[in-house]
């Protein structure tokens, strides 16, 4: 199994866990709580934030509705993808704001066009989200710029997992596969934890856990079981306004979390002799 390099962090075997704290459109359009999140996350210990980057007209229209209608404000999805939405210029100052406070920043793209905004921007790596793993046209486009790809499992098959993977080991794209399911909040029978071992026999690539548990012991679990990454989206409170905040963890229980997270890697990396 390869370890890669995203900015300056190795992913992969015997290297730290790579904790990823996810905003997603937590911030509902509001740039100041964008970047008050980054002081948050900074101050955690975590690797990385990643965010979303939505075009509302490259993606959908004033016809496509909402599937799950809890946002009472917005008409529709295209409506609410511009109000969420950020433009080029505050996009860059997230990324310089997020790489002033020694964090990675990610966001995940949702269109070609997303890609080339955030490429123009500078981001060091793709996270491509559950619903787009099967997008091969968006696939073939992320490979094009060679940077490392963190890829979701949460929407597929494995024989579909097998076909990605396969076609991004042929472009020679390093390559991170996370257990996922694609439930907010994801109750512990369908965590598959079990699949992360499962996963790095099958494909000898570094494997992460990305979790909408909103429960802190489960991305504990997954890196305690070999997870290479874990992803665990963040809110203020359980309490605030949004389709993700049920599964995030709070900043408290994030820190825990990361905090949890570094000792059992300590206890991993200094294995005990009962011989001695």
């Amino acid at each position: 199994m390869d370890n890669f390099l995203i900015g300056n962090k190795y992913i992969g075997n015997k290297k730290p866990c790579f904790i990823i704290a996810e905003v997603g459109l937590a911030h509902e359009g509001s740039l100041g709580i964008a970047h008050s999140f980054i002081d948050a996350v900074a101050s955690s210990g975590a690797d990385a934030i990643k965010f979303q980057t939505h075009i509302a007209e490259k993606e959908s229209s004033k016809n496509e509705p909402f599937r799950v209608n809890i946002f009472p404000q917005d008409k529709n999805r295209y409506d609410y993808w511009v109000r969420t939405s950020f433009n080029e210029k505050q996009w860059f100052e997230l990324k310089k704001h997020a790489e002033e406070k020694n964090l990675l920043f990610l966001s995940t793209p949702f269109s070609i066009e997303a890609a080339e905004l955030l490429m123009r921007i500078g981001i060091k790596c793709w996270k491509v989200g559950s619903g787009e793993t099967n997008n091969i046209i968006l696939l073939e486009k992320l490979s094009k710029f060679k940077l490392p790809i963190l890829l979701s499992s949460g929407m597929s098959y494995i024989n579909e997992l097998d076909f990605c993977i396969n076609f991004l080991k042929n472009k020679n794209i390093p390559t991170l596969l996370m257990q996922c399911c694609s439930k907010y909040p994801c109750p512990p029978e369908d965590y598959g934890l079990n699949i992360i071992n499962e996963f790095k026999k099958r494909y000898d690539i570094p494997i992460g856990y990305s979790d909408h548990s909103g429960n802190l012991s489960t991305p504990i679990a997954a890196a305690s079981l070999g997870a290479d990454a874990v992803e665990m989206h963040v809110t203020w409170s359980k309490e605030c306004f949004g389709p993700d905040s049920k599964a995030s963890l709070d900043f408290n229980e994030f820190r825990t979390c990361v905090n949890s997270i570094r000792n059992i890697e300590k206890s991993l990396l200094n294995p005990i002799n009962k011989d001695k």
